[in-house]
Formats: structure tokens, sequence, C-alpha cells
């Protein structure tokens, strides 16, 4: 794995949206300050005359329970957010977004394999709605923007996927708003932070897929094995039924999905650990 930004001498500010977690951040980075990206007069001061802007802005869960909230958290973490960095960042520095792979959609469901060349999906749906606008904005900086399309990170302290089953069994009424056929790609934010020091330390730009070599199996597949290890329903298209529910709110691509398209861009050790 690829060292550090501190290891590599670069002095680090990290962000958050909060007083309680920039007080986390800084226990183990030093240097971290309360960000929104929606500010624009915060955003500018942050990323003036730095070498390399990393986003990782995620839109919160409490924000999106409505659908009005989600299309306004959506546009205000991912596309006001990239409007301002770009407005802000100097000619020489260097951008590196985290997107998703939701951006396909089914749009590209008749090829066998999907990579960065493939469509879109035209869904007006808030998540990849506002993941392609906010590609779109960072593309904007040319050669200084690389765009990385991840699948579900996680890491130390995230619940195991089969705590999370369990958990919709529990408390969504057996439902969750993945599409059964989709395939489940994972990253380990390990692997995430590789990716983005890769991207600033090689210049690369354009967009990438991060994925691993691995086909992943499908939610349903995944879903059902996990909820028959622990005497749970198993999955169902009903809309009235005990059973795990899919109801394909984001419509995923069941296709595998491409590597990275740089030749220098190293594997990803630590993705084969879906179940984490």
């Amino acid at each position: 794995m690829r060292p550090s930004w501190p290891q590599l001498g670069h002095e680090v500010t990290v962000t958050a949206t909060s007083e309680e977690k920039v007080a986390t951040l800084k226990e183990r980075f030093g240097r971290a300050v309360v960000l929104r990206g929606s500010d624009a007069d915060s955003v500018a001061a942050a990323v003036a005359d730095k070498d390399a802007v990393v986003i990782t802005a995620g839109p919160s869960a409490q924000g999106s329970m409505t659908a009005e909230g989600r299309a306004k958290t959506y546009h205000d973490v991912l596309v006001r957010t990239a409007e301002n960095i770009v407005a802000a960042a100097g000619p020489d520095s260097r951008l590196v977004s985290l997107s998703s792979l939701s951006v396909y959609g089914n749009a590209a469901n008749h090829l066998t394999e999907i990579d960065e060349s493939s469509p879109v999906t035209t869904s007006s749906d808030p998540s990849p709605s506002n993941f392609l606008a906010m590609e779109r904005t960072y593309s904007q900086a040319g050669d200084q923007a690389a765009i990385l399309r991840c699948g579900d990170i996680f890491g130390p302290g995230d619940p195991p996927v089969a705590e999370k089953v369990a958990m919709a069994h529990k408390y969504l009424g057996g439902s969750v708003p993945f599409s059964g056929a989709a395939l489940l790609y994972r990253l380990h934010v390990d692997d995430a932070a590789a990716a983005v020091v890769h991207a600033v330390q090689d210049e690369l730009a354009g967009v990438f897929n991060l994925t691993h070599a691995e086909v992943p199996p499908t939610n349903a597949r995944l879903f059902d094995t996990l909820s028959a290890e622990q005497g749970l329903p198993r999955s169902t298209t009903a809309t009235r039924s005990p059973h795990l529910r899919h109801r394909s709110r984001w419509r995923d691509w069941p296709r595998r999905a491409s590597r990275p398209r740089s030749r220098s861009t190293p594997p990803w050790q630590h993705c084969a650990d879906r179940h984490s």
C-alpha cells in the first residue's frame, strides 16, 4: 500500500461538518477545520493555494429521509460543493473526487462489461443525477481533475453487512432500496485512500471505475446468504411478505464493472472482504 500524505512529506488539513467530528480528526491528523461544502467563502479559504484538494463528500442519511430532503441534501453536498471548489481552486491545484458507480444505473445493461465509456443513467433520482452533475462540474478543471467511481466503501467501525441485513428486517420492515440483481461492489477505505494518493502522485485525469477484478455477488445472493445464516427470511419481490424485499429504488447495474483503465493503477487488496 502506498504511504500516506504525511509520510510523503505533505502538510494535510482535513475537514468535517461538525465540531465533534473535527475533534476526533485532530487527534489523528493534527489540522482539522469545520467546513460545509455549500459555504462558498469557507471553501475558498480552505482550498486557497493548496497543491491538491480531495473531495469525499457524502450526503447524510439523516437529511435524506424524504424525497424533498434527498433532493436538497444530494444537491447541496455534491453539486454545490463541486461548484465552490472549482471556482476557488488554483489553476495548478489537482482535484480528486470520489463519485459513485450508481451513475451507470441500468443504462449499460446490454453490455457484457461496464467501463468508463459506457452510457450512464438518465434517471432523475437524486443520487445518480447529482453524482453526474458533480462529475460534470469537476470535469471543468480539465486535466487537473480525477474522478473515482466507487461502490460501497467500508472500514473500521462500520457494522458488518450481516448486521445491516438484520437491521433491515428489524427496523425497515424487511425492505431495502437496492435492486436484488445489482452487483455489490465494495471497497476498503484503505484502498480508497491509496487510490487517491496514486491519482495525485501520478497526475491521473478523467474518470476511473474503482473496482476489483473479482466479480462480486448480487445483492439478493449475498443478502439471502447472510439472512439464512441468521435464521432470517430470504428475498422476495412481493410487496406484502415477511421476506426481505428489494424495492429497486436505484436501478443499479447487474453487469461486471471494469477495473481502472489506467494501466499504472495498482490492485486493491482489501476489496474481496465483502462481508465485513
